[in-house]
């Protein structure tokens, strides 16, 4: 026979108090992505940035939006194909807090999910093709403002810190499965906003600098 204990019991009345004391509310953050200003700098093809609003519930739950524009303007110098996108994107989604039960540390451990959406246009080029055999007619291939649409979710695992009073870092890991994406006859893109290069599946990481609003 299994005998419940008073002291347990105590310390489980104790634990369930103490969490029933913390706010609902805990804040409003805002954060800027500046990793994708700086992959430009170091030899990127592609430039972005995003700024993101988290609203932390009970230090638990802290639901997410994000917005953010994409840009790229590149030639390949294997193919020579030139690809050029710019546009906007969005993410909603939600963190969850692992540290929940420490609001006395300097900043937390969270995982996440995000759905992203993006709707824009692109110009793809490449020099003109030639018949193998008779080097001739030559085949255009260019086309200026295919417009798709794409829609993804991310999965990822991050860490924010406190550097002084109401200023944070903070750095994630998203894994980035693409959804739904419209395609063209002729061509598809080779850079999607907000996602990355055009896979199936790709990683992606942010490091923010984020202000946490006084109210």
């Amino acid at each position: 026979m299994l005998l419940y204990s008073p002291t347990l019991a105590a310390q489980e009345k104790k634990a369930t108090t103490e969490e029933e004391k913390v706010p609902f509310y805990q804040g409003t953050t805002i954060g800027v992505d500046i990793f994708g200003l700086g992959s430009k700098v170091f030899g990127g093809d592609i430039t972005s940035t995003e700024i993101s609003v988290e609203v932390n519930l009970k230090n638990r739950y802290v639901p997410v939006a994000e917005i953010g524009y994409g840009t790229t303007d590149t030639t390949d110098d294997g193919t020579n194909i030139h690809y050029k996108a710019s546009a906007p994107y969005f993410r909603v989604g939600m963190n969850y807090n692992f540290f929940f039960r420490k609001p006395y540390l300097p900043g937390f451990l969270y995982g996440g999910i995000r759905y992203g959406f993006t709707s824009f246009s692109y110009d793809v080029s490449a020099p003109a093709m030639k018949d193998p055999a008779w080097g001739f007619p030559e085949i255009p291939f260019s086309y200026d403002g295919v417009k798709t649409t794409v829609t993804w979710a991310e999965l990822l695992a991050g860490i924010k810190v406190n550097v002084y009073k109401n200023f944070y870092m903070g750095w994630s890991l998203r894994y980035r499965i693409r959804m739904n994406m419209k395609k063209t006859e002729h061509t598809e893109p080779w850079y999607i906003p907000g996602f990355g290069k055009n896979n199936s599946t790709n990683l992606g990481v942010t490091y923010s600098l984020i202000y946490k609003l006084p109210f």
